[in-house]
Parts: C-alpha cells; sequence; structure tokens
C-alpha cells in the first residue's frame, strides 16, 4: 500500500487502500473462522486442531496467511467459541509465541 495525500492526517488508522481490499480482507477473516469451527465441530468436542490443517497446500509456507489464521483464532477465542492451547494448557490470546493446537470451548 502506498500512501497518499489523503491519508496524512489519520495515515497510522488506514488499514486498507479501497473498500475493494476492505471486503476482500473481511470474506477471507470469515472463510478462516468458518473453517475452524467446522474442522473442529467435525472432529469432535475433545479433539483439536493444529491452525496448518486450515491452510491450502500451497498457503503452507507462507508466515501471512498463517498469521491470519492465528488472527482469526484468537477473534474465535474472544467469542468464547474455541481454546487455544499450549502443552495441553489454555493460554491467552494474545501473549503466546510458538505452536499452538486449538479446540472447541468446553
Amino acid at each position: 500500500m502506498i500512501w497518499r495525500k489523503k491519508w496524512e492526517r489519520n495515515w497510522a488508522d488506514v488499514k486498507y487502500c479501497g473498500e475493494k481490499c476492505r471486503r476482500s480482507k473481511e470474506l477471507a477473516q470469515n472463510d478462516d473462522e468458518a473453517n475452524i469451527l467446522s474442522l473442529l465441530q467435525k472432529r469432535g468436542s475433545s479433539s483439536t486442531i493444529c491452525p496448518s490443517e486450515i491452510l491450502r497446500p500451497e498457503d503452507k509456507q507462507d508466515p501471512q496467511v498463517m498469521e491470519r489464521v492465528r488472527q482469526a483464532a484468537r477473534r474465535l477465542v474472544h467469542q468464547g467459541k474455541i481454546d487455544i492451547l499450549q502443552g495441553n494448557q489454555v493460554v491467552d490470546p494474545t501473549a503466546f509465541k510458538g505452536p499452538i493446537r486449538l479446540r472447541l470451548k468446553k
């Protein structure tokens, strides 16, 4: 995204270059959340998944796509739908680092 004069006063708040980009980003986020919930529901209440299981094979090496899925997981935690686990312990969605697992909220 390139800086524009009309954004001069609020550049720090600009997230999208335009309406089309905003809509496509929101659709991808909603898809990630739906995919996480769908896969968890198929596995059962006590099963966990790795966020990489949500990704398509061509996206597995792209760190931006993986971070998008992790952000979707954080949003689902804040909605009270899932837990994020490390070492079978529930972790704070704002403070974890490293590999994680996801499970439906008990």
